[in-house]
């Protein structure tokens, strides 16, 4: 029997349409009490980011009678093609002014002992390497969660005292044919309070993924904090491996 239009839910409508629009592989709308407040969106176009959010505005305002904040939609780059800034590495021919804003990924670890998980988390920014840790009970659904917060700790020894960020939410979700993480992050600043969202897709690395997917949210903004002077050196925390002398690695 042939289902009514009228019958399938209004955000399956709006993702089929958002789904039909040039160069989007994917989506997905996560409403809350029948507004929107998250959309993302998979393609592997060389389009910039702005003109397709720009396009999931348009649409759902003329066919859906919906006003989105631009903030709302995460638009992230399979291959092949298309600037990816989800990721870890981006294209050559990007102004050097414009990549020297961005946080760079270095590595990540997670470590389990004794029934607890360290994550470690190394980010790079302006020359200057800082280490995150996070930790927290050794389970596999909370590992994603602690690799994104040694991911803010690392970022906030870049800020200056009085910015803060915390993790908010972290999903694994599937966009057409690929699977993609997306974060959502608080940051505090200036007596105002922000929602960041980043979204990465899932290559071979899961972990780098989680990392690449925060540094998504935090890069659209970091620029315009307020950091600290590089020093030349950091006291890092010691790992699980090192306080424990045996530990395991999560793959």
């Amino acid at each position: 029997m042939a289902v009514e239009a009228s019958d399938i839910p209004w955000p399956k409508r709006a993702e089929a349409a958002i789904r039909s629009l040039r160069d989007v592989e994917g989506a997905s709308v996560q409403v809350e009490d029948e507004d929107i407040r998250e959309i993302h969106v998979l393609t592997s176009s060389a389009r910039p980011a702005k003109q397709i959010v720009r396009d999931v505005q348009t649409l759902l305002l003329t066919r859906f009678n919906r006003s989105i904040d631009h903030r709302v939609v995460s638009v992230a780059y399979a291959r092949p093609g298309g600037p990816q800034p989800s990721r870890a590495q981006e294209p050559a021919a990007e102004p050097e002014e414009q990549t020297a804003q961005r946080v760079r990924f270095g590595s990540v670890n997670l470590y389990v002992a004794s029934g607890r998980a360290q994550a470690q988390v190394e980010l790079g920014w302006k020359g200057v390497t800082r280490l995150g840790t996070a930790t927290g009970s050794a389970t596999r659904e909370g590992a994603q969660g602690l690799i994104a917060s040694a991911t803010l700790a690392a970022v906030q020894e870049f800020l200056e005292d009085g910015i803060a960020l915390s993790l908010q939410d972290i999903d694994l979700v599937r966009l057409g044919k690929q699977d993609v993480v997306v974060v959502s992050l608080s940051l505090l600043a200036h007596r105002s309070e922000k929602t960041l969202v980043g979204c990465c897709t899932v290559e071979q690395d899961a972990q780098q993924a989680v990392v690449l997917a925060t540094l998504a949210a935090l890069n659209r903004v970091v620029g315009g904090l307020r950091t600290r002077e590089p020093t030349e050196y950091v006291l890092r925390p010691a790992s699980a491996e090192e306080s424990s002398g045996a530990s395991t690695q999560i793959e």
